[in-house]
Formats: structure tokens, sequence, C-alpha cells
């Protein structure tokens, strides 16, 4: 499996930081020892660079069609499944296979 953000910046909303938290070695290959399903992500953020929104194709042709406000987009297996919005840490986790539980500190 392949998931892919891509968003303007990277303002550390919850979705995108519960997306962090996946993003790395540890969990690719926790998931795969696991699953026995190898699981890729990719972040990138438009602010940093904008190589990759001009690499990829469907990216690109939002881009063009609907400016900036379409994003942030997602992308699983080559598929664009969301736009304008990340998604949420349910979709996520049923995506994934496995329960994400988050806690938020009331400060």
């Amino acid at each position: 499996m392949e998931i892919s953000y891509y968003c303007l910046q990277d303002n550390g909303n919850l979705e995108l930081e519960i997306f962090k938290s996946i993003h790395n070695d540890s969990f690719s290959k926790a998931s795969f020892e696991f699953t026995g399903e190898e699981i890729k992500t990719y972040l990138y953020i438009k602010s940093e660079s904008e190589i990759p929104f001009l690499k990829n194709k469907l990216v690109h042709a939002e881009l063009e069609e609907n400016g900036s406000k379409i994003l942030p987009i997602v992308i699983v297996n080559g598929t664009i499944v969301r736009r304008g919005g990340l998604l949420n840490p349910d979709e996520l986790s049923e995506l994934l296979g496995i329960g994400i539980a988050i806690q938020i500190d009331d400060c």
C-alpha cells in the first residue's frame, strides 16, 4: 500500500500529526512483520518544495483546475481518495487495518 499526502503547509493539525506518526521506517517494518503487506508513506509540503506537486500528474491536474484551495490531497495506491482535507483517525485506522488511539491534553 502506498499513501501520499500533498499539503500546502505543515500546520500541525491533528490529522497531519497522526499521519506523521506512521510516516517512518519503524512503523513500516512493524506493519510488514504483522500483516505481510508493505506500507509506504509520503508527505509532501508545497511550501517546502513544489517539485512533487508538479511531477505527480493527478495532483498537478487538480492544482491547474482548482488552484491551491484543493489542498490537501490524499492519494492511496495511485488514486485520489480525498481533496481539500486529510483522512481522519477512523478513516486512516480502517485503511491500515489497525486501531489508532489519540490522547489530547486539555491545558
